[in-house]
């Protein structure tokens, strides 16, 4: 209220003065018209030939005075700070930062290495100058080995699908499960290898494109996030819930293996066969077991595992870096305007719209990996919920597997989507610090801002299919409650 007031009484005394120099120039244009007046009766000239003389003489003088008052009211524009531009040229070997998204990623992407996913090299180097692609490489070549592999496993399982699926599956108990499951699960993890591989070239650009990005907003000295702790543990969390719910599997196709190990069957060849027997029979159906193809099943299934797991694991982490640096500025702005600090908003704006056109050069690059786990998680959220429902005698543990996995797919896709919704929930913030900004500070660089922040949504997509926001989730939940 104080604010206010003050305002209003500099304004009033500024229009004092402005009344008070209007007054003292219409008494100058009077008598200077007077004086005219005159002569012009000495000299024959007509009031038609001078009043547009002096109309065009008031007119400069008031156009001299308002741009005097507008001069007075706003102090003159700064000069724009001078800032790289977003290009990989503003990059440097000698630049990293071990909280750099590049550095953090590193670890876990070496690990999903080994399971044929994103074959690039230089992943653990301290800058992404140092990440190439190369398409004849040993990384390359194994990747497509491994991809090969699994697409064997995919075509089987296809092939018992089509022979198995007709009218009578669904009227037997788990028959839904026994014709799909096998060529639903294979099929997605092939479908998310060649995803991978194709954005191990456009990985390369992006953490090029995502360090630039780093750099142009850290220039401006703020506090930078700290990814390493986070993304790691969203990693860890997830891939041990994800190993715990694969044991218990394990556990559940292998009951009639004796674990005791007193029996002469005990051993590791019997384990296999029993668990290729009770996990693949659709697979036992088209060929004949041997312990070669055994060793093939066991290899396979781990590596889909792992690639299925791993999709949810990468979609998290890269939101989480994103929302992050949203998170940052948001803070910067928070913290600037309750202590009365001074707010470069051209600056802002600048590194908003940088974070809103990375979100969707990442948006453009990994959607198609998020429409893929989207779809086959809510395909084994309702096969999951399918068995539950149905009545089951083979023992506790199969139980506890199954209400556990149920558990895992529902948490792992809230989780995900969550962490993922961060996005569009933290680049509108500071929306309502912009909409309560104080005349003194409001500006055309505030005005922009708040143009772009407000028309702008920035979020991942399931290839523009779907938005992935909080409302997203809502409306997966009625959907599986409608259905």
């Amino acid at each position: 209220m104080g604010g206010a007031l003050n305002i209003s009484s500099e304004i009033y005394g500024k229009m004092l003065k402005t009344n008070q120099i209007f007054s003292a120039n219409s008494k100058t244009s009077t008598s200077a018209f007077t004086s005219v007046s005159k002569t012009s009766k000495r000299s024959g000239v007509t009031i038609k030939k001078i009043l547009p003389y002096l109309i065009h003489r008031k007119k400069d003088k008031v156009k001299e005075m308002e741009t005097q008052f507008s001069d007075s009211q706003s102090p003159a524009p700064s000069p724009p700070r001078s800032r790289p531009f977003l290009n990989e040229q503003t990059l440097s070997i000698s630049n990293n930062d071990p909280e750099s998204f590049h550095c953090v990623m590193g670890p876990v992407l070496v690990m999903a290495q080994l399971f044929g996913i994103l074959p690039v090299s230089g992943i653990l180097m301290p800058s992404p100058l140092q990440i190439e692609f190369v398409k004849f490489s040993v990384r390359t070549i194994y990747s497509v080995f491994i991809n090969g592999m699994v697409l064997f496993m995919a075509i089987l399982s296809i092939i018992h699908m089509i022979k198995t699926l007709n009218s009578t599956t669904f009227e037997v108990q788990g028959g839904i499960a026994t014709a799909t499951a096998g060529a639903i699960f294979y099929a997605n993890c092939v479908m998310g290898l060649i995803i991978f591989f194709w954005l191990s070239s456009r990985w390369v650009i992006l953490q090029r494109d995502w360090r630039a990005m780093e750099l142009f907003i850290d220039s401006n000295k703020m506090k930078r996030p700290k990814l390493r702790w986070k993304l790691h543990l969203i990693a860890v969390s997830i891939l041990f819930v994800a190993l715990i719910e694969h044991i218990l599997s394990i556990l559940v196709h292998t009951k009639k293996y004796d674990w005791s190990g007193k029996s002469d069957n005990a051993t590791f060849l019997n384990f296999l066969e029993i668990y290729c027997m009770s996990s693949h029979a659709f697979i036992l159906e088209i060929l004949k077991y041997n312990l070669a193809l055994g060793i093939f099943i066991f290899i396979v299934s781990k590596l889909a595992t792992f690639t299925w797991n791993f999709t949810d694991v990468f979609i998290a982490m890269v939101a989480t870096g994103l929302a992050e640096r949203y998170k940052t500025l948001n803070k910067y702005v928070t913290s600037s305007v309750l202590k009365h600090r001074p707010i470069d908003w051209s600056e802002l704006r600048e590194d908003y719209a940088t974070l809103s056109f990375m979100v969707k050069k990442v948006d453009n690059d990994i959607s198609p990996i998020i429409l893929l786990s989207f779809a086959n998680n809510l395909y084994f959220i309702c096969l999951q919920l399918l068995n539950g429902l149905s009545k089951s005698d083979d023992g506790i543990i199969s139980d506890i597997y199954f209400f556990e996995s149920f558990l895992f797919l529902i948490g792992r896709t809230v989780i995900v989507t969550l962490l993922t919704a961060r996005i569009y929930d933290q680049s509108k913030v500071i929306l309502p610090i912009l909409f309560s900004c104080s005349a003194s500070t409001y500006n055309k660089e505030t005005e922009r801002l708040l143009h772009l922040l407000s028309t702008n949504d920035v979020t991942l997509t399931g290839m523009r299919f779907f938005s992935i926001t909080r409302n997203f989730l809502l409306a997966v939940k009625i959907n599986q409650d409608l259905i």
